[in-house]
C-alpha cells in the first residue's frame, strides 16, 4: 500500500514545509468518474473553467485575504506506476490545465513529493487525479461484523452502488462469514469486506463503511449465558444499575442485554461479576421427607417468603436452595406449616381384588376429567393429591393423597368414603384397553373419532404420557338412571364405542410398509439432524397422508418406512434422491424480484438465516441487480433441500410482492383505545390479516401494512372502530363516597366489570383512597366514558350502589341450636325460602350466616339492606316460635313404603315440609324405625292426613297377576302397556316387582343369525321357526299388574278457567266411564294372558336395507300399532344401534305370526 504525507495550507509566498510537518491525506470529496481506471494513458474529463473575479468592497482598509491554498504530499517510489519522463511531464501538465493549479514536484532516492497551489476544491481534484494516475491499485480487506453486511450493502444494492461510483472503487462483500473470528462485543461473527482502487479512493470508501458499520452497531444485543441455571430463580437485576439498557430472559434462559453497545459491554461485565457474587452467597441442603408429606409443602409460598426454590427428588429427598441465611428459615417454616395438617393415604391399588393396573388406570381418568372435581368442590379446605403419570410408571401401589387441618379430620374421612365410592363404582369391567393402533400415526385421528362418543365414554390414551404406547383406554360413563347397567351392557356400549375405530382400523390395515437399505453413518448423517427427515415428512404428509420413519430398524444398517402407500412412495423417492446426490453439494438459482430482496434478507439478515436452518442450506443474495428488476439468488446443499427451498422462496416472494402500506388519519388521543388495552386490538388484527399496524408518536395517523387484503380488511375494522370511539368517547365525572369505592368496584372486580359490560362504558378512578385530597373532602373521582345515554344509566346505577352501602346493616340473633337445623332445613332449602320472601333475591351483598352444626355458637348473623334484614329476623323469631309450641308424633309406616315419603331427591318430603310447615323425619335406607312429624298440632294433623290418604295408601283399582314367563308377550315389550295407557287411560304399575318387571321386558332377544340372514342377491329372507310351549304352573313367579284409572280431560285442561257447574253429575259420569275403562283393559289384559300360552312361533325377517325399516313404524307409530293390534303378535322393529339391526323379530301363535310376516313384507315394499 502506498504511504505518502500531506502538508497543511500555507499561502503562496511561504516556503516548503518538511516532511514532517506535513498532515495525512484526507479528504471528504468523491470522484465523478464512474469506472474504476489508473495510469498516464487515461484520459481526464476536462471541465470547462470559469473564471471569477474577485470583487473588493470600495473603502476596505484592511489587508486582502488570499483564496488559494497550498497542499504537500509524498508518494514514495514503490507505490508508483513506472513511467517515462515525457509521460510524467504530460500527465502533471494535463493536472494543471484541468484544475487551474499549479503543480511543483521534488525526486529523492524513495519518494517524490508535490505541491499543488490553487483554490481549495481544485487543489483537492487534483491531488486526487495524480494519485490515481500515478499510483497502482491497491485492495484492502476490512472486517466487519456480519449484521452490518446488509446496511453496507442496502436496499436493493443502493448503498454499495453509491460507495463505488463516488469513489471509483470496486467493493465486494464477502457472502460467507467467518466462523473462527467473533465480535465478542456484540457476539457475532465477522465477515470480509475487500475495496479495490487507488490508494486514496480506498481509504475514502474504506472510512464511508466503517461509519456505516459505526451507526449500524451503535446500538448492540448480546446474549449472556447464565452458567449456573440454579441462579436464574434469584436474579435481582433492579440494583444494577442499568436503566440505558434492556433485559430479557429468552428460551434457553439465557439474558439478552440491548441497548448502546458501550453500555451493553459495561452491563455484560457488571452481569458477570454478579452472577459470581450471587453464586458465592446461595446455599443449598436436602432434606428426607416422607413422599406422602411432600404435597403438604406450599413451594410457591416459600419462593414468595423467603426466597428459597423447593426441588423433589425421587428418592425422597428434598432440596431447599437460597441465600444461606433464609434456607434453615425456609425448612423450619415447611416443617411448622406441614405440622398443622393431617394426611391420609388411599392406596386405591387394593381394590377389585388389587388390580394395580386399574388402578393406575383410574388415575389418568381421574386426571383428565377431572372426576374428583365434585369432591374438592364440596369439601374445599381439603386437598385431594393424585399421584403424576411419570410416578405411575414403575410403581407397585398407587396412593391418593389427602390432607386437611387437623381439626378437619372427621371431613378428611368424609373425603376418603367418597373416593372409595368413586374408585368402586368404576369396576375393571366397565373399562376397555385398545392396543391395536398406532398412537404416533393416528393419534390426531383416534382423538377425533372418541370425543364424538364421549358422552357414552370417556378416553384416555397412554400415548400423552409415555412414549411409544400405544394403549387407549375406555371408560363407560354411568347415564343418569337410577340403576347402574348391568356388566353385559355396559360391554355392549364400550364394544360399539370401540367399533368407531374400525375406520381407522381399515386405514392402518392398508398401510404400506418399506424396508430401505442404508448404511447406519449415512442415516446419521443425512436424517439425524432432522431437517432433511423433517422436510422429507412434510411432504409427504402434506395431503392428509401419514407417515412414521424408524431409523436403524429393523437392522442397525436399515431404516423402515410406514403410513399410506402414497406418503412411503413419495417418501421412498425422496430418500432415494438425497442418498444419491448425498456426496455433491447442489446449486440452483431463481429469480426474485428487487423489491422484494429486502424482505428475503430480513432484518439484519434474519429471514435468510431462518431458510438456512430450516432447510440446511446456504442462500447467496447478490449485492446489486444486473437489469435492475430481479436478483438471481442462489441456493447449495443437499439437491433435495435445494428443491424444498427454491420452492418454499417462490412462493414466499410472491406474497411479497403483495405488499403494500396504506395510512389513515387518527387524532393523537384515539391512538391508545385503538391499540386497545397492552396493544391487544392492535395484536389481534395483525394475527388475523398477516399485516403490521403501527402508531407513530407524537402524529395523527396510522400506518399499516403488508399483503393487499388484509391491509384493506384491517383498514375497515379500524374505521369503524375509530368511529365507534368518537361516537363513545364522552366523558363524565362524578364523585362517590370513599367508603363504599370498595362497594363500586365489588369483589374481585365484579361489580365495576358487570357495570362496564351492561352500559358499554369505562370506568376509571382518578384518585386513590389514600390520597390526601381525597383524606380531606371524603369524595373519590370516578371518570365515566361512553355515549351520553350509556353514562346516564351508569351514574345511576353507582348512585344505586352508594346507596345500597349506605343502607347497609349487621345483626346478630342468639338462637337455640336446637332450631337451627330447622331454619335451614333439607339441602338449604327453608333458608333459601327465607331469603327470597324477604326480598333477598335479587340484593347483592346479603349473608345469612347460621353456625354449622359441630360449631359450639348459637349466634345467627345478618347482614345486608335493613329492610331485607328486619324481615329475615321476623321470619326466624316465626320458626322458633312454632318450634316452641311443636309436637312431635309418631306413624306407622311400613318400611317398605317409607321410600315414598322421600321421593325421587327428596322431592316428595321437601313438598310435604312446604305446603303443611312441618318436619318430616324418615329412617335411613337399611333402619328400622318410625316415621316422626314436628309442628305445630293442626299442621301436623293435615299432614299425617295426607301421608295416609294419598302418598301410603294403596291407590291402584285393580291387581292382576301374569306369570313371569308370559310377562314380555303380553306387555308386548311395552307397547301393549303404552295402548292401554292411550285407548283406556289405564295406567300400570308392578309395585316391587318393577325393576323385575323391566328386566323381563329388555331381556336381549334370542336371533339365530346364522340362519335367518341372507345371502348373496337376496334382498328380504323371512324364517318362522316353532318355540317351546311356555310352562305356567301355580307354583311360578308372577308379575303383579296394577291398574289405574287416570283420566285426562283435554277440554279442561285447555279452558281458561274449570268449570264450577255440575261437579256431582261430572263425578257420576267420571266414575261410569272408569269401570268401563277398566273392564275393557282386563278383558284386554286376560286375552293377552291366555294367547301367551299359544304363543309357540318366532317370526324373522331379514332385510338387506334396514333403513326402509322406518316405513313399518309409520307416522308416530301408526302403522306398527295397528299390525300389532289385528295380528296380536310381538313384532320388534331394531333401532339403528342395536347389535343386531337389520333383523325384525315377531312372535306369537302360528298365524298370528304369518299375518304379521305379511303386514310387515306388504310395508317394506
Amino acid at each position: 500500500m502506498s504511504k505518502y504525507e500531506e502538508t497543511p495550507p500555507t499561502s503562496v509566498d511561504s516556503q516548503l514545509p518538511s516532511l514532517k510537518d506535513l498532515p495525512s491525506l484526507g479528504s471528504n470529496a468523491g470522484f465523478t468518474n464512474k469506472k474504476v481506471a489508473w495510469g498516464p494513458n487515461v484520459k481526464p474529463n476536462v471541465t470547462p473553467q470559469v473564471a471569477t473575479p474577485n470583487v473588493v468592497p470600495q473603502g476596505a482598509s484592511r489587508p486582502i485575504r488570499s483564496k488559494t491554498i497550498q497542499e504537500a504530499f509524498t508518494l514514495d517510489l514503490q507505490s508508483q506506476l513506472s513511467i517515462t519522463k515525457p509521460e510524467f511531464s504530460r500527465i502533471v501538465q494535463s493536472v494543471k490545465q484541468n484544475h487551474d493549479v499549479s503543480v511543483e514536484s521534488t525526486l529523492s532516492k524513495t519518494s517524490r513529493t508535490f505541491l499543488i497551489s490553487g483554490l481549495p476544491a481544485n487543489v483537492n481534484a487534483g491531488r486526487r487525479e495524480l494519485v490515481k494516475k500515478l499510483t497502482k491499485p491497491v485492495t484492502d480487506v476490512v472486517q466487519v461484523p456480519s449484521r452490518a453486511k446488509a446496511a453496507i450493502i442496502g436496499s436493493g444494492g443502493r448503498n454499495i452502488r453509491e460507495i463505488q461510483e463516488k469513489f471509483d472503487v470496486k467493493v465486494n462483500v464477502a457472502r460467507e462469514n467467518n466462523p473462527n473470528v467473533v465480535d465478542e462485543d456484540l457476539g457475532d461473527q465477522m465477515a470480509d469486506v475487500s475495496i479495490h482502487g487507488d490508494v486514496d479512493s480506498v481509504k475514502l470508501a474504506k472510512n464511508k463503511i466503517m461509519t456505516i458499520v459505526k451507526e449500524e452497531t451503535k446500538n448492540s444485543s448480546i446474549l449472556v449465558t447464565v452458567e449456573n441455571s440454579t441462579l436464574l430463580p434469584f436474579l435481582n437485576l433492579e440494583h444494577l444499575a442499568l436503566e440505558s439498557v434492556k433485559l430479557s430472559i429468552d428460551d434457553n434462559k439465557d439474558l439478552i442485554v440491548s441497548g448502546p453497545r458501550e453500555d451493553v459491554k459495561l452491563a455484560k461485565t457488571k452481569l458477570q461479576s454478579y452472577f459470581q457474587e450471587l453464586e458465592s452467597q446461595l446455599k443449598e441442603e436436602q432434606v428426607k421427607i416422607p413422599e406422602k408429606f411432600q404435597f403438604l409443602i406450599d413451594t410457591e409460598e416459600i419462593k414468595n417468603q423467603f426466597n428459597v426454590v423447593v426441588s423433589f427428588h425421587p428418592d425422597s429427598l428434598v432440596s431447599f436452595l437460597g441465600h444461606r441465611e433464609k434456607v434453615p428459615q425456609a425448612i423450619a417454616h415447611a416443617r411448622s406449616s406441614s405440622t398443622t395438617f393431617a394426611v391420609d393415604a388411599l392406596d386405591i391399588s387394593k381394590a377389585h381384588s388389587k388390580n394395580l393396573q386399574h388402578a393406575k388406570n383410574l388415575v389418568l381418568y381421574f386426571s383428565k376429567y377431572d372426576v374428583l372435581k365434585q369432591i374438592q368442590d364440596a369439601h374445599p379446605d381439603i386437598k385431594i393429591v393424585l399421584p403424576k403419570p411419570e410416578q405411575l410408571t414403575n410403581a407397585e401401589t398407587v396412593h391418593i393423597y389427602i390432607s386437611g387441618k387437623s381439626n378437619k379430620t372427621d371431613e378428611i374421612k368424609s373425603v376418603r368414603k367418597d373416593l372409595i365410592a368413586i374408585v368402586n363404582e368404576i369396576a375393571p369391567f366397565d373399562t376397555l384397553a385398545i392396543t391395536d393402533l398406532d398412537y404416533e400415526l393416528f393419534h390426531k385421528d383416534i382423538k377425533h373419532e372418541l370425543l364424538r362418543s364421549e358422552e357414552t365414554a370417556g378416553f384416555v390414551q397412554f400415548g400423552d404420557f409415555y412414549p411409544g404406547d400405544d394403549t387407549i383406554l375406555l371408560v363407560a360413563r354411568v347415564s343418569n338412571e337410577d340403576f347402574k347397567p348391568s356388566p353385559e351392557e355396559i360391554k355392549e356400549s364400550l364394544s360399539q364405542v370401540n367399533a368407531t375405530l374400525d375406520s381407522i382400523r381399515n386405514k392402518q390395515t392398508k398401510l404400506a410398509t418399506q424396508v430401505i437399505d442404508l448404511e447406519s453413518p449415512k442415516q446419521d448423517s443425512l436424517l439425524a439432524k432432522g431437517v432433511t427427515l423433517s422436510l422429507i415428512l412434510e411432504e409427504a404428509t402434506q395431503d392428509g397422508n401419514s407417515l412414521q420413519f424408524k431409523l436403524h430398524a429393523p437392522e442397525e444398517s436399515q431404516l423402515t418406512l410406514r403410513g399410506s402407500d402414497k406418503a412411503v412412495k413419495l417418501a421412498k423417492k425422496a430418500l432415494e434422491g438425497v442418498v444419491s446426490t448425498s456426496n455433491r453439494k447442489f446449486k440452483d438459482s431463481l429469480e426474485v424480484s428487487v423489491n422484494s430482496v429486502s424482505r428475503l434478507i430480513g432484518s439484519k439478515g434474519s429471514n435468510t438465516q431462518q431458510l438456512r436452518e430450516k432447510f440446511d442450506v446456504n442462500i447467496d443474495v447478490p449485492s446489486e441487480s444486473s437489469n435492475g428488476k430481479t436478483v438471481e439468488v442462489t441456493i447449495t446443499g443437499v439437491q433435495y433441500n435445494v428443491e424444498r427451498a427454491k420452492v418454499y422462496v417462490q412462493q414466499e416472494a410472491k406474497k411479497w410482492a403483495d405488499i403494500i402500506t396504506k395510512e389513515m388519519f387518527v387524532a393523537q388521543k384515539y391512538h391508545r383505545n385503538l391499540m386497545g388495552p397492552q396493544g391487544a386490538y392492535r395484536n389481534r388484527l395483525q394475527e388475523k390479516y398477516n399485516v403490521r399496524i403501527f402508531f407513530p408518536k407524537g402524529e395523527d395517523n396510522v400506518t399499516i401494512r403488508g399483503p393487499s387484503r388484509g391491509v384493506t380488511k384491517a383498514h375497515e375494522e379500524l374505521k369503524s372502530l375509530l368511529d365507534f370511539e368518537m361516537e363513545n368517547g364522552h366523558k363524565a365525572i362524578m364523585e362517590v363516597p370513599a367508603e363504599h369505592v370498595a362497594r363500586v368496584i365489588g369483589k374481585n372486580g365484579d361489580m365495576i366489570n358487570d357495570i362496564r359490560a351492561d352500559f358499554g362504558v369505562e370506568l376509571d378512578f382518578l384518585q386513590k383512597t389514600t390520597d390526601s385530597s381525597v383524606q380531606e373532602s371524603g369524595k373519590v373521582q370516578l371518570e365515566i366514558t361512553g355515549n351520553r345515554q350509556a353514562i346516564k344509566d351508569a351514574q345511576s346505577k353507582v348512585t344505586s350502589i352508594v346507596q345500597e352501602a349506605s343502607d347497609f346493616t349487621k345483626t346478630t340473633l342468639d338462637v337455640d341450636r336446637k332450631y337451627h337445623k330447622t331454619i335451614v332445613g333439607a339441602g338449604g332449602h327453608t333458608l333459601k325460602e327465607i331469603i327470597n320472601k324477604a326480598g333477598g333475591e335479587g340484593v347483592r351483598n346479603r349473608t345469612v350466616d347460621v353456625p354449622n352444626a359441630d360449631s359450639e355458637t348459637s349466634v345467627i348473623k345478618v347482614e345486608g339492606p335493613k329492610k331485607f334484614v328486619d324481615a329475615v329476623i321476623k321470619e326466624i323469631n316465626k320458626i322458633v316460635d312454632e318450634g316452641e309450641h311443636s309436637i312431635n308424633k309418631e306413624l306407622d309406616i311400613p318400611d317398605d313404603k317409607q321410600g315414598a315419603l322421600i321421593g325421587p331427591g327428596g322431592f316428595v318430603r321437601r313438598q310435604l315440609e312446604a305446603e303443611f310447615h312441618v318436619q318430616l323425619h324418615v329412617p335411613n335406607k337399611g333402619e328400622s324405625g318410625k316415621v316422626v312429624l314436628t309442628g305445630l298440632p293442626e299442621n301436623v294433623e293435615k299432614a299425617e292426613n295426607k301421608i295416609l290418604t294419598e302418598i301410603v295408601k294403596d291407590n291402584f283399582d285393580h291387581e292382576l297377576f301374569v306369570p313371569a314367563e308370559l310377562h314380555e308377550f303380553v306387555s308386548e315389550r311395552g307397547a301393549f302397556i303404552q295402548s292401554l295407557r292411550l285407548d283406556y287411560s289405564i295406567n300400570v304399575k308392578h309395585g316391587n316387582q318393577g325393576r323385575k318387571a323391566m328386566k323381563l321386558v329388555r331381556k336381549p332377544l334370542d336371533i339365530p343369525i346364522d340362519r335367518v340372514r341372507g345371502t348373496g342377491d337376496e334382498k328380504i329372507k323371512t324364517t318362522v321357526e316353532e318355540l317351546e310351549l311356555p310352562t305356567t304352573d301355580e307354583d311360578a313367579d308372577k308379575i303383579s299388574w296394577r291398574l289405574i284409572y287416570e283420566d285426562l280431560d283435554l277440554d279442561e285442561l285447555l279452558a281458561d278457567e274449570p268449570s264450577k257447574s255440575n261437579i256431582k253429575d261430572k263425578k257420576t259420569v267420571d266414575e261410569a266411564k272408569k269401570e268401563e275403562s277398566l273392564k275393557k283393559a282386563i278383558e284386554a289384559i286376560e286375552k293377552r294372558i291366555e294367547l301367551g300360552g299359544k304363543a309357540t312361533t318366532a317370526g324373522y325377517i331379514w332385510s338387506s336395507e334396514p333403513s326402509k325399516f322406518n316405513k313399518i313404524i309409520g307416522p308416530g307409530g301408526s302403522n306398527i300399532k295397528k299390525i300389532r293390534d289385528s295380528t296380536g303378535a310381538i313384532i320388534n322393529v331394531p333401532r339403528r344401534s342395536d347389535k343386531v339391526n337389520d333383523v325384525i323379530y315377531i312372535k306369537g301363535t302360528k298365524e298370528s305370526v304369518e299375518s304379521a310376516i305379511q303386514h310387515v313384507l306388504k310395508s317394506l315394499k
